[in-house]
């Protein structure tokens, strides 16, 4: 007698996130890009010297964003892709100006709430696809 899912039923988390792993990895490359793009313009506008090496990192980072932005929305379409990446980058982007740039006093309790629901909202968004997609 087998233990387990019946064949062909194979419908367990781990299974669909396996599957997935391709498309989690544009994701977290489209979010990880955006975000140090981010964090070097905050660094760049921060500074005395406009024309520096970071301006230059920005020039180069910047068309990294939109490129793999653009392969993330070929492996999900737009509206998942919008949503999970920019929600994405929305979070770690406050987390990063909360822990590197010590901003925990700039947000408020509501924002705090806005970010877990947005968290909520890709989670909704990524695991609970539409029935027969």
């Amino acid at each position: 007698m087998k233990v387990g899912f019946p064949e062909g039923k194979r419908s367990c988390t781990m299974c669909s996130i396996m599957k997935n792993l391709p498309v989690w990895l544009y994701i977290a490359g489209a979010v990880a890009i955006a975000l140090l793009a981010n964090s070097v313009s905050a660094v760049w506008a921060r500074g005395e010297d406009k024309l520096s090496l970071w301006l230059l990192a920005i020039l180069i980072l910047s068309p990294l964003v939109f490129i793999s932005f653009g392969l993330t929305t070929s492996k999900l379409g737009v509206a998942i892709s919008s949503s999970a990446v920019d929600s994405l980058l929305t979070v770690s982007t406050i987390a990063v100006g909360l822990v590197l740039f010590q901003e925990w006093n700039k947000i408020s309790g509501l924002q705090y709430l806005g970010m877990t629901l947005a968290l909520c909202g890709l989670f909704l968004m990524l695991f609970f696809p539409k029935a027969g997609t």
